[in-house]
C-alpha cells in the first residue's frame, strides 16, 4: 500500500500512514484465515482499482490505496464494519466525489490562467506539461500546500497549518504567481 498524502484526522493520525496493526485490523475483517484474507485483499484492490480507472480518476491506484488505508484505520480504532467491502466501496464513492471535486479545480486554475492572456487557444498539453514541471520544481513544502490548496477545504486547512484562510489564501497566490511566471517563462519553448 502506497503512501498518500499526509492529511490529519481528527485523532491526530496522518491518512496515508498505514502501520502493521491497522493492515492487520483490515486482513482480519475480511477473512479469518490469513491466505483467504489475502485474496480477498486483492479482489478488493482490483475491483477499487477498476472502479476508479472507469470513473477516469488521475491516480486510480492512488485512491484504491487511499480507500483500503482509510478502511483498515477504522477498523483498527475499533469500528464494527460487518461488510469491508460494502464499506470500502462507501469510502471510495467519497473519494469520487473529492477526486471530481479537485479535477474541477484544476480545470478551473487552468481556464484561469488561459484567461490571464498567457496562453493561445489549442495548446492545452504542452501548457499542462509546463504546470506540471514548474510544479515539480516548486520546494516541496509549497507544492503540497498549493496542491492541497485546491483540493481540500480552506478552512480546514488553514487550521492544519495553523494560519488563518487570509493567510493561507496570501500564501497560495503567492505560489500560483511563481507558477504562472515559470510557465509564461516555458510557453515560448512550445
Amino acid at each position: 500500500m502506497a503512501d498518500t498524502e499526509d492529511r490529519q484526522s481528527p485523532s491526530g493520525r496522518k491518512h496515508g500512514e498505514l502501520d502493521h496493526d491497522a493492515f492487520n485490523s483490515l486482513l482480519a475483517a475480511l477473512a479469518p484465515e490469513r491466505e483467504a484474507a489475502a485474496e480477498k485483499y486483492e479482489s478488493l484492490r482490483r475491483r477499487l482499482i477498476d472502479l476508479f480507472a472507469w470513473e477516469r480518476c488521475r491516480a486510480p491506484e492512488d485512491l484504491t490505496d487511499e480507500t483500503l488505508n482509510r478502511l483498515a484505520w477504522k477498523l483498527k480504532e475499533g469500528a464494527d464494519i460487518p461488510y469491508p467491502d460494502r464499506y470500502a466501496f462507501g469510502i471510495a464513492r467519497l473519494l469520487l466525489q473529492e477526486d471530481a471535486r479537485d479535477q474541477r479545480k484544476r480545470a478551473a486554475a487552468v481556464r484561469e490562467m488561459q484567461s490571464a492572456g498567457a496562453f493561445s487557444s489549442g495548446r492545452d498539453a504542452p501548457m499542462l506539461e509546463a504546470i506540471e514541471s514548474c510544479l515539480a520544481a516548486l520546494p516541496q513544502d509549497s507544492r503540497d500546500l498549493i496542491e492541497r490548496y485546491y483540493a481540500e477545504d480552506r478552512a480546514s486547512l488553514a487550521r492544519h497549518f495553523g494560519l488563518s484562510v487570509n493567510a493561507l489564501r496570501n500564501r497560495a497566490l503567492r505560489i500560483r504567481e511563481q507558477i504562472f511566471k515559470s510557465v509564461v517563462l516555458q510557453r515560448d519553448r512550445w
